[in-house]
């Protein structure tokens, strides 16, 4: 028996210049495979956590205070996929009020809506907290109002008060700012019905003085009454010319912070924030323009 010769094929060398030129004729068509099978992959995914979104929504629904805190932690998590909780979150968001705040969700607090009157605030309330107009939504008219009452004050007592200071040294931002404060910028009781602008009270020795009893921080005392409104002016000069507030003149008539502090200090007031209330009333109405 005879063989027939087999022909022998030689495969071709697989070159660099080979393989540029099947990348050449064949490349279109690898990308129209790989986005074939991308959105075959892709459309599997969405599938899925498009059931798995119908089931959390549907548990949400059914019971939305219970799923609340697991929400929240699925959502913390860097792992949840985003259209579960987003989905989910929609559905909290569309809840009544009262299941959110039984939840504990957002932060909700039930809103108060408050009819403001101008007697509802003092008339430094505004100068001593900046912020309080906005936290409480107090028309700007109540604003305008009492902050008015403060410079109609200023107006009223500033010669006074520079008349003081060049006679007695005291600065007459301080001793400005201290009339506006123990006054309530001249609407206390005490400055309507006794001319006390300062909260002078009475000596032990007191040789002519008219004293009445007014309660200051929820204790009664005698204070004194004035004939007008000068005479309490000079009473407080010669007050803080006495050996317990005499050393702040060496001060000068510019340091109202010293001053404010120093006040404090030696016992003038008992609020503990007193010092820095009245370098904020200074401050605020720019009374330092009258130290000099």
């Amino acid at each position: 028996m005879k063989f027939s010769s087999i022909k022998q094929i030689e495969l071709p060398k697989i070159t660099l210049q080979n393989t540029i030129d099947f990348i050449g004729r064949y490349w279109f068509r690898g990308v129209i495979l790989f986005f074939v099978m991308q959105i075959s992959f892709n459309k599997n995914l969405s599938i899925q956590v498009k059931m798995n979104a119908v089931e959390m929504e549907s548990i949400a629904q059914t019971d939305i205070v219970k799923a609340a805190p697991v929400v929240n932690r699925i959502v913390e998590k860097k792992q949840a996929k985003p259209a579960v909780a987003n989905t989910v979150k929609k559905v909290i968001n569309q809840a009544p009020a009262e299941m959110k705040a039984l939840a504990g969700i957002g932060g909700v607090k039930k809103a108060v809506k408050k009819n403001w009157k101008s007697s509802d605030f003092a008339n430094l309330s505004f100068v001593l907290n900046p912020t309080l107009q906005e936290r409480k939504n107090v028309p700007q008219d109540i604003v305008d109002l009492k902050n008015k009452s403060c410079h109609k004050y200023v107006e009223r007592f500033a010669r006074v008060a520079i008349g003081e200071m060049k006679k007695y040294g005291i600065p007459a931002s301080v001793t400005l700012a201290q009339g506006l404060l123990e006054s309530n910028a001249g609407s206390s009781k005490l400055s309507v019905q006794s001319e006390n602008h300062f909260g002078i009270k009475c000596k032990p020795k007191c040789l002519g003085c008219t004293c009445r009893n007014y309660r200051d921080d929820d204790v009664y005392d005698m204070f004194r009454v004035f004939d007008t409104a000068w005479e309490s002016y000079r009473e407080h000069s010669v007050l803080l010319s006495n050996s317990r507030y005499k050393h702040l003149k060496k001060l000068g008539t510019r340091d109202y912070k010293g001053w404010s502090h120093g006040l404090k200090k030696a016992g003038y007031a008992t609020d503990k924030q007193y010092a820095e209330k009245l370098i904020m009333i200074i401050e605020m109405l720019d009374l330092y323009q009258f130290d000099v």
